[in-house]
């Protein structure tokens, strides 16, 4: 099985992704929201790459509620931002969830040709990567990044879920992925590397630093969301 790491989300549009798995991280924290939400009830998710958009949906539908961010911060008019930790059972249980964000959003607009394609985080890492090891199809890893630039954070978060199915079957990794790999078998105190990264930075800066050490809790949740038909959902039980 070959697995391919992408940088940012950028890096996807002038790929093909046919016949292949892909994976979505953007823990900082579109990725980490759409695993909370779901695992606490959320019906789905609609991931818009523009804030117009994301409304016009939400208005057609007539239920649910918009969520999303700019640099961070809630989008006017919105009723959530992007924090994970807003996202509880009470606020979003059989709710329909129509979403924006600067990098995770954009990332799964630019991978729609994947055969599958998963959302993955931190916090489901291990389900992620038993789900990419069922199946023979080779795996990209897309790292939303952060405004097109390499991010510390989802790429860590990638080389994990890379160690995690090298532990089971041999893989044949691009370099990056192998770097990232490695990167992960050092890692034992996730905060302290990403503790000096730039996205990182910023959110602590911001206030958010009680989202950062939800953000970096790794496998709290064993769910796969994957993205099918304009939204996103996890797998029928």
């Amino acid at each position: 099985m070959k697995v391919e790491v992408l940088e940012s989300a950028k890096c996807a549009l002038k790929k093909k992704f046919n016949g292949k798995n892909v994976v979505v991280i953007d823990v900082l924290r579109a990725t980490t929201v759409m695993v909370t939400a779901l695992e606490n009830g959320a019906s789905c998710i609609y991931p818009f790459k523009e804030i117009d958009e994301a409304k016009e949906k939400w208005r057609a539908k007539k239920d649910g509620f918009l969520a999303g961010e700019r640099r961070g911060l809630k989008i006017e008019g919105f009723k959530f931002g992007n924090s994970p930790l807003e996202f509880t059972k009470e606020a979003v249980q059989g709710k329909e969830i129509f979403m924006t964000t600067s990098n995770g959003t954009r990332a799964i607009e630019n991978a729609l040709s994947a055969d599958n394609l998963y959302i993955a985080c931190y916090l489901n890492i291990s389900a992620i990567s038993e789900k990419l090891l069922e199946s023979e199809k080779d795996v990209v890893i897309l790292c939303a990044g952060t405004d097109d630039e390499f991010s510390l954070d989802d790429s860590l978060c990638a080389g994990m879920i890379i160690k995690k199915m090298s532990e089971k079957i041999k893989l044949e990794i691009n370099d990056l992925g192998l770097s990232l790999k490695k990167i992960a078998d050092l890692t034992s105190d996730i905060k302290e590397i990403l503790s000096e990264s730039k996205h990182y930075s910023y959110l602590k800066s911001i206030g958010y630093e009680n989202d950062l050490e939800y953000c970096t809790t790794v496998d709290a949740f064993s769910i796969t969301p994957f993205y099918k038909n304009g939204k996103i959902k996890l797998p029928l039980k």
